[in-house]
């Protein structure tokens, strides 16, 4: 009898470590953004054996579907990762962004006439990002399909993460499996989202569901970086100065006043009191080119109104500092000019314009997200790093 208790409480013990926690972890969000980083690391070393974390076990790598989308599957102990990829520099992968009228956050999209009977939300007035909607239904049978085989091999607890596009989708598809009848899905499975510089992805009342069901028992958190501009896409009719300040941050360098300003003005003027038909008419368009790669796709109709909303449990990361980057390093090499550009007590030109300005997306790279989670959450694992920025984001 006693060698019975002992085995049961064993069995019980090994399992509560395999157990998806509620609550913000600081080590799965450092795991998680380490993982999305491995997209970046296969096209530029073509290995990503140096930012996997240990313990992480590449089990899955699935092909391209639809808008050139695909996702990643991780094992850890009896815990897995669906790891979706964001935004490629292909220009079908960038038509899904700006897709990006509403659709309803319940309804059937027809692909090649096969159906994507989905439900984002319950809530009959929650609507949804239409490109990012079309991407999970290329997506979303081969989910399934991979989640039911984990299932077979006792593997139910799941974290789904990815990092701007596949940030978006991350959160999309939550919702998405939460909402599948047990028929299509075992009701045993538990999910915990990840998300990383994405961009919004419902209307308010998309985003007041989502909150409740997620957000408030502690399994969705949204990192980002306030100095990354994706998180404010898509652009949202919400009122004027959430316009003016959107279109001129994303679109404009207004630190400088000329005629960059007149410009950025006359763009509000155009979108003011018509985004919404401005949105839907740009949407189908795009829906229209994306037809043309990957043949006709049915989406239920336009909702009328563009009203985007944040998700809940936004977790605020530092910004990246840009580093010093000489446009001419010659100049250290020309005695008469280093007689004339003074340097400060910091060992810098005091004259800001010899140095490279930071590019535009820069806040946005995956890896500068993952080296801001380790430089202010896991000091000494950031001081190891060989190095603390890509090239090519420089």
């Amino acid at each position: 009898m006693k060698i019975f208790s002992f085995i049961i409480i064993l069995f019980f013990s090994i399992n509560s470590f395999a157990q998806i926690k509620e609550g913000f972890s600081k080590y799965e969000a450092r795991d998680m953004m380490a993982l999305c980083c491995s997209y970046t690391f296969l096209d530029i070393y073509n290995t990503d054996a140096e930012i996997i974390p240990p313990k992480y076990l590449k089990r899955y790598t699935s092909g391209i579907f639809g808008m050139d989308n695909k996702y990643q599957i991780y094992i850890n102990d009896k815990i897995a990762v669906i790891n979706l990829r964001g935004s490629t520099d292909k220009k079908i992968s960038w038509l899904e962004n700006f897709s990006s009228a509403m659709i309803p956050a319940k309804g059937i999209i027809k692909i090649s006439g096969e159906k994507f009977d989905y439900c984002f939300a319950k809530d009959s007035n929650a609507a949804v990002h239409a490109g990012y909607a079309l991407g999970l239904a290329y997506l979303h049978n081969d989910i399934l399909y991979q989640i039911n085989i984990l299932n077979k091999e006792g593997i139910y607890n799941f974290i789904i993460t990815g990092h701007s596009q596949g940030g978006a989708l991350a959160n999309l598809l939550r919702t998405y499996l939460e909402n599948l009848s047990g028929n299509e899905i075992s009701k045993d499975n538990k999910f915990k989202t990840y998300s990383f510089g994405a961009p919004m992805i419902g209307n308010k009342q998309f985003t007041d569901e989502y909150n409740i069901r997620y957000c408030i028992n502690n399994t969705s958190f949204n990192l980002i970086n306030p100095s990354d501009q994706v998180p404010l896409l898509p652009l949202s009719y919400k009122d004027t100065n959430y316009l003016k300040d959107n279109i001129k941050t994303l679109l404009f360098d207004y630190e400088s006043f000329s005629i960059k300003d007149a410009l950025s003005d006359g763009v509000v003027n155009l979108f003011e009191g018509g985004i919404t038909k401005s949105v839907n008419l740009f949407s189908s368009s795009a829906s229209k080119q994306i037809a043309k790669d990957l043949g006709t796709s049915e989406l239920p109709q336009y909702v009328k109104d563009i009203n985007y909303c944040r998700l809940g449990n936004t977790i605020k990361i530092n910004p990246v500092v840009y580093p010093k980057i000489l446009k001419d390093p010659k100049i250290l090499k020309n005695d008469s000019l280093m007689k004339i550009f003074k340097k400060g007590t910091d060992g810098y030109f005091i004259n800001k314009e010899l140095y490279k300005k930071e590019p535009m997306f820069f806040q946005h790279k995956p890896y500068n997200y993952y080296t801001s989670i380790l430089k202010s959450s896991f000091p000494e694992e950031y001081k190891l790093l060989k190095n603390k920025f890509l090239p090519e984001n420089l």
